[in-house]
């Protein structure tokens, strides 16, 4: 497992500051306070910014270090993190201290590639999925996403068809389709003009789900951790709203072959896995 951050942001009275560092350090970390001048003087330790601007989260992202924002924020201050590439946030009660996550989820056999021409959305999915131990890569052009799929395992693969151009990119998805076993989600703008062209071109075929932009968090954060449907359905109780996720089947217990969009009722989640809920709660702020 690999340390979910090496930067804490938080603008927090002290006792609260001062708990976060004491749940780190009982974690086994070495933590220091710095600002945006010292904090390359304290290389292998977790870096705590008391004072942090969207600024300082971008020059961290910059040296491949992952930053972390815990407490309140407002919701404006929140998008300006995001845009600027943070993609972890834990915003509970102190008194749940104990759920503040430090690591990610051992390393599954599940390989994403993701090709949506988008940096921002890319590197947050790239979190999401590293973060609950799967391995992704997240390819700019289509040649390398064609060689990427050919010559090395894709089990799962996202397409955001309203910035690719289908004519171009299905025909060789299609040969690949034919050739190797992968799942596909596809996002797309159900209102969009010429949504029925767009269909005719086989997207559809690529991709077994489509969803919207607006709608894609919301799905794919609800469908993890990824499990047969009939084991998903025990960990649900009662009955309170409905949510979109992703149903699998898998074989062997390991290699998912199937995928659909499906509708579940839930009130109370039964936890199979605190430890993996408790990290999907850090991107909750995407739904």
């Amino acid at each position: 497992m690999d340390n979910l951050f090496g930067a804490v942001l938080t603008q927090l009275p002290d006792a609260e500051k001062n708990l976060i560092v004491t749940w780190l350090q009982v974690q086994g970390f070495v933590i220091k306070e710095c600002t945006q001048k010292t904090w390359k003087d304290h290389p292998d330790s977790i870096r705590l910014f008391s004072k942090p601007s969207p600024e300082i989260a971008k020059e961290l992202l910059d040296w491949s270090i992952e930053p972390i924002l815990c407490g309140s924020f407002t919701k404006e201050e929140k998008e300006n993190y995001k845009n600027n590439g943070v993609s972890l946030l834990w915003e509970k009660p102190f008194t749940e201290i104990h759920t503040l996550p430090c690591k990610t989820l051992p390393m599954s056999k599940l390989t994403w590639v993701i090709y949506t021409k988008d940096q921002n959305l890319d590197k947050h999915l790239s979190v999401f999925l590293k973060t609950l131990g799967h391995t992704v890569y997240a390819e700019g052009n289509l040649e390398f996403l064609l060689k990427r799929i050919q010559t090395g395992p894709c089990h799962f693969l996202i397409l955001d068809w309203d910035v690719i151009d289908p004519h171009i990119t299905v025909p060789g998805l299609t040969k690949l389709k034919r050739e190797k076993q992968f799942l596909s989600i596809g996002i797309k703008d159900f209102m969009k003009e010429h949504l029925y062209r767009d269909l005719k071109t086989g997207i559809g075929n690529i991709s077994e789900v489509l969803v919207s932009k607006q709608d894609f968090w919301n799905v794919l954060i609800h469908s993890f951790p990824l499990e047969e449907e009939a084991k998903t359905q025990t960990k649900w109780k009662e009955k309170t709203k409905s949510v979109s996720k992703l149903s699998f089947t898998f074989q062997e217990k390991k290699i998912p072959i199937t995928m659909q969009l499906t509708e579940t009722n839930i009130i109370k989640n039964e936890v199979s896995s605190p430890e993996a809920e408790n990290l999907l709660d850090l991107f909750h702020w995407f739904l």
